[in-house]
């Protein structure tokens, strides 16, 4: 009976782990050096490390929203982005969401592109 509680408790955690789970997480500001790299910064730094923005949007209050997106398909797939709230060519917020589907991705880094730009170019 042991035995089979072992196995069933390693099945259904091996199952999480490669299955269905997802996972969520908007990362704190303070923690994460894309924010720490990319505030305050002016827009033709930003345009120098990542490129264009894959959206881009006018606020009502005379603000620009910037939308950078980090995919990765397969088995660690997993979803990135990075918006920045822009303000006379500034950089005035950052804030990073990512999303994993199995708790594979999770483990792997979130936005790996992201970070490789910002670290490769000059």
């Amino acid at each position: 009976m042991r035995s089979t509680m072992k196995s069933l408790v390693h099945a259904v955690t091996l199952a999480a782990l490669l299955g269905g789970c997802s996972s969520s997480s908007i990362i704190p500001q303070q923690e994460d050096p894309i924010i720490t790299e990319l505030k305050g910064k002016n827009t033709d730094f930003v345009t120098n490390k990542l490129g264009l923005p894959n959206q881009r949007e006018e606020t009502r209050s005379g603000g620009v929203i910037w939308v950078y997106l980090d995919k990765r398909k397969g088995m660690s797939a997993s979803e990135c982005s990075v918006t920045l709230s822009i303000r006379q060519n500034n950089v005035e917020s950052v804030v990073i969401k990512t999303e994993a589907p199995s708790l594979l991705s999770a483990v792997n880094s979130s936005c790996e592109n992201i970070r490789k730009s910002l670290t490769n170019h000059s």
